[in-house]
């Protein structure tokens, strides 16, 4: 079983929002501090964590906007992929929803069908999906006690305990010292363990630490019972507040897949805030790649997260924009048929991409560091590395910081990209600006724009260019335009070549731009339509 997608409603900032979960992918939010992730995470555990829901009380922020008296009723539904069957009622349900204050009564919380008929699911039922935090704490020593019987550890001992007690109960009875042996010989409880061991062999160089097992405490109610799970640093124990976060992290997320791949019952949805917390970038990006592989296992993993590490083309559907609006949570989140339909109306040849292609059609063009336009609020799409790096400077000197307002400058490698890249970041909800060298070829600019520029009359001076509230271009390129447009910069070319020894384009348009006097008067402009965009928002 596993989750198609969660709706949340009224709970928090959050007035209606609805999670997809594409099959076998992660689920990424991404977006600004205190946009509403974390909400969007505790609502998901409220319904599928640990903890029976109808018990967990309502805190005073957890009523939307904080006002309980105006929203006493707050919803969270899931849908799965298979139907749980409710005993009691010997009918299954496919929805599930937890409503807090039913129909505005504060001491009516349930869990329904959404029509208002109660359901009785037990915790064995919740336990064939069920959802497990990996908080920005990442304490793991709850998960590896029974202190609860819905830690990692309880519900491995329960499954070991059930596999056991049906071909080695008389033996593990004679004698404790008889228990390894035992356990040694259960197939779920060897699998699992070479599972784990594997999981964790291509773990990070620098990750010292380990989880070992013993037997230390007989208990003839529940012989897996006698397991303990313990921190190991070579032939060491060690406690677990010696772990590293990033390693607990990882040393968990390996618990769960071991267990998903050997008790093929049971499907987990696992949380986790902020995975680059705690990593280095190399160790981020191993991260992404085992988060990717989980799911490829069949574990449904979501994750917050401010790193471009973790966003990645290959996963486009799993990818949601969570900002705020009038003090409200929003989320964009794009199927590959409303990337479709948005790529084929604004321009894109509708007999190139479809919804089953779409995907791929955005993972071969896309690079990884184009992607950080996801966590801007303005988008500035520029044809090349000439722009990239020499744009910014001039910028800078006139006062504007691209990070101070929000805007990041994406290279699109070429002209041909930038409708490419139009299309996405406004599919998402971006304000885009894009600069680009008309090359003084008019038919040509008129196909490479269509369905974005809507004009056959093209500027083809060289000294010339042409500005926007949506674009700009130069009417040949940029350096043509800045020599004609800079008394200093033919000089100041052969100078930087000839004191700093660069010889690339790009090279010598950044060190022109720190090193002259002149500011031409597209980047006074550029920064005028770069603040309008921003208090329009």
């Amino acid at each position: 079983m596993r989750v198609e997608n969660i709706r949340i409603q009224k709970y928090r900032s959050i007035d209606d929002v609805v999670i997809s979960f594409p099959a076998n992918k992660p689920v990424v939010l991404f977006g600004p501090n205190n946009a509403g992730k974390s909400n969007i995470l505790s609502a998901i555990d409220r319904l599928l964590g640990e903890k029976y829901p109808t018990y967990i009380e309502m805190l005073e922020s957890d009523y939307f906007m904080r006002d309980k008296a105006t929203h006493p009723t707050a919803s969270i539904a899931a849908q799965f992929s298979e139907a749980y069957y409710i005993d009691r009622r010997w009918v299954s349900y496919q929805t599930i929803v937890l409503t807090y204050g039913y129909n505005g009564d504060l001491t009516e919380n349930l869990i329904h069908d959404g029509h208002g008929n109660r359901l009785y699911v037990t915790n064995e039922q919740r336990a064939a999906c069920q959802s497990y935090l990996i908080d920005a704490e990442r304490n793991i020593q709850s998960a590896f006690n029974y202190g609860s019987k819905y830690s990692l550890l309880s519900k491995f001992s329960h499954q070991i305990h059930k596999a056991l007690s049906a071909t080695h109960k008389e033996e593990l009875s004679a004698a404790f010292e008889q228990i390894k042996h035992s356990f040694e010989e259960t197939a779920e409880f060897g699998n699992f363990f070479e599972q784990f061991s594997t999981a964790l062999q291509g773990a990070v160089k620098g990750f010292v630490h380990s989880l070992a097992v013993d037997f230390s405490a007989y208990n003839p109610n529940n012989y897996a019972k006698s397991l303990r799970i313990y921190a190991k640093e070579g032939d060491n124990i060690r406690s677990f507040e010696e772990f590293g976060t990033g390693e607990q992290q990882v040393l968990l997320m390996a618990f769960v897949k071991a267990y998903m791949e050997v008790f093929t019952s049971e499907s987990f949805v696992l949380i986790i805030e902020e995975p680059e917390a705690h990593l280095h970038p190399l160790a981020q990006k191993w991260l992404k790649e085992y988060i990717v592989e989980m799911c490829s296992a069949g574990i449904q993993v979501i994750v917050s997260t401010h790193s471009t590490d973790f966003i990645d083309a290959e996963y486009l559907d799993g990818l949601v924009r969570v900002y705020k609006e009038g003090g409200i949570t929003k989320a964009i989140q794009l199927t590959k048929e409303d990337l479709c339909t948005f790529c084929v109306e604004s321009g894109a040849p509708a007999d190139k991409i479809s919804p089953d292609n779409i995907i791929d059609y955005y993972n071969t063009r896309l690079f990884a560091d184009q992607l950080k336009g996801m966590f801007a609020e303005t988008i500035v799409l520029v044809e090349g590395a000439t722009e990239f790096f020499a744009l910014p400077v001039y910028l800078k000197r006139i006062g504007f910081s691209l990070a101070e307002h929000g805007v990041e400058i994406v290279n699109c490698r070429g002209k041909e990209s930038i409708p490419l890249f139009w299309r996405l970041f406004n599919a998402y909800g971006y304000n885009c600006y894009f600069i680009f060298d008309g090359d003084g070829k008019a038919t040509e600019n008129t196909r490479i724009f269509k369905g974005i520029i809507n004009t056959d009359i093209w500027e083809t001076t060289a000294e010339k260019y042409v500005k926007t509230s949506k674009y700009a271009y130069f009417g040949v390129d940029f350096e043509k335009y800045f020599r004609a447009s800079m008394t200093e910069y033919g000089s100041l070319e052969q100078q930087i070549t000839e004191k700093y020894h660069v010889t690339s384009k790009p090279g010598k348009a950044k060190a022109i731009a720190q090193h002259c006097e002149e500011i031409p008067s597209l980047i006074t402009e550029l920064k005028q339509e770069l603040e309008i965009f921003e208090l329009l928002g």
